[in-house]
């Protein structure tokens, strides 16, 4: 079965038709007129969205400059230099598999002209002790627009270093 934005659409506006008839709706307009409803997380009757309070900067951390992260970004997707070099900038290191991979996919993507890359780091917030959280922007001269990924950083020993899952995500956005 495909399916399409247009089936999708169409489902949901049956779904809430019958929806509104079963409940005895008599009008739509006058539901909507009255505005959005305040939408709670059910299990913990927390608000939806960004008012959910963030983790609080413990006493003694500190979080990352921008500056600090860009650059840790830059390095981390450096095309001219190898993974195994690259190690010590990814919690737990970089497999040999992964690691061949990277290498490969940022070659490819140096070739396709998506180099050189620039990384714009905000919303630095703590994710924990010794971990912060930051939305990175990609842009490049081959990229169709900005490319922003909400990505994870762990302080080992004074140096702020990408969580592994992170960096996969970043270097799958730098070279897509």
């Amino acid at each position: 079965m495909r399916l399409t934005v247009k089936s999708v659409a169409t489902s949901v506006a049956a779904l809430g038709a019958i929806g509104a008839t079963a409940a005895g709706v008599t009008s739509i307009a006058s539901a909507a007129a009255a505005g959005p409803a305040d939408v709670r997380l059910a299990g913990v009757g927390a608000p939806y969205g960004p008012a959910l309070p963030q983790d609080p900067v413990l006493p003694g951390q500190t979080l990352p400059t921008p500056d600090q992260l860009s650059s840790l970004c830059n390095q981390a997707t450096d095309p001219g230099v190898s993974y195994t070099t690259k190690t010590d900038l990814v919690e737990n290191g970089i497999s040999p598999d992964e690691g061949h991979l990277a290498d490969h996919d940022l070659r490819k993507a140096y070739r396709d002209g998506k180099f050189p890359e620039n990384f714009a780091v905000t919303n630095i917030q703590p994710a924990g002790p010794n971990a912060a959280q930051a939305d990175v922007t990609i842009s490049g001269p081959k990229f169709a627009g900005p490319v922003t990924k909400h990505l994870a950083f762990i302080n080992q020993d004074g140096n702020w270093i990408l969580q592994h899952d992170s960096a996969i995500a970043l270097i799958q956005a730098a070279t897509g």
